[in-house]
């Protein structure tokens, strides 16, 4: 008679629960790696996509940001070592300072000094250089610049005939006032001859600059027309000269 042991069949079940409590527990450590293993793919991906999309935006903000101007690359110094606050680098030169501007001041005083010569007189009787007489002035002035267009202008003339000899030196005072069109002036005086019969005239110019010799020195050329009131002794006599000055201007 066979003598069957008791434990055999609790040692078959153990058997089979521990085997599949391993198999089990491997489909369990297997399926906590995978997920694992998912989970940090999925982390890699969104971190990929995250410093793709910041390098596009950096990109596209450098491309349409303007570009700072190249600092110049230090000499004899070795390249990254940072320099001291308000360096300059070794050998690198500092570019020219820009030149003062200078500002003009108002009121500022000129002046004047040239040449007149008449050319014709049209009045009762009429007369002509060449012809008639030949007259040379002398053409002082004071100027008073208010601004860089107005100014009043004092000026003197000294006129002495050279044809018709002996003859009294003629002296004019005649100041006015001119303005600065830029390529042109143009300005009226007052004017009365000094010695002579009563007598008042209006002169109205035209100052042409020809050269400018340096910022305040120019040489000019002015048409001036004479428009005189002189008492002949029975009335006032109207007259009217073509004169012509060249000089130098400050």
């Amino acid at each position: 008679m066979r003598v069957r042991s008791v434990g055999a069949p609790y040692e078959r079940n153990f058997t089979y629960k521990s085997i599949c409590g391993g198999y089990y527990l491997r489909l369990a450590h297997d399926r906590a790696r995978s997920e694992n293993l998912m989970h940090r793919t999925f982390r890699s991906l969104l971190g990929a996509l995250a410093v793709t999309t910041g390098l596009t935006a950096t990109a596209d903000a450098q491309e349409t940001a303007p570009s700072p101007a190249a600092a110049p690359a230090p000499s004899g110094e070795a390249i990254g070592a940072p320099l001291a606050p308000h360096a300059e680098p070794f050998g690198a030169r500092r570019p020219p300072p820009d030149a003062p501007v200078e500002i003009e001041k108002y009121p500022r005083i000129g002046g004047h000094v040239g040449g007149a010569l008449p050319i014709v007189t049209l009045a009762k009787d009429s007369t002509v250089i060449g012809a008639d007489f030949v007259t040379l002035g002398v053409t002082p002035g004071l100027t008073v610049h208010l601004d860089d267009k107005w100014s009043i202008d004092f000026e003197f003339i000294a006129f002495n005939e050279v044809k018709n000899t002996p003859a009294n030196t003629t002296f004019v005072v005649d100041p006015g006032v001119v303005r600065n069109f830029g390529p042109v002036s143009a300005g009226l005086r007052v004017a009365t001859q000094v010695g002579a019969p009563t007598n008042i005239g209006l002169v109205p110019i035209v100052v042409v600059p020809v050269i400018k010799l340096s910022k305040r020195i120019s040489y000019f050329v002015e048409a001036d027309l004479p428009l005189f009131l002189r008492d002949n002794g029975d009335a006032m006599r109207p007259s009217a000269t073509l004169l012509l000055q060249s000089g130098f201007g400050f």
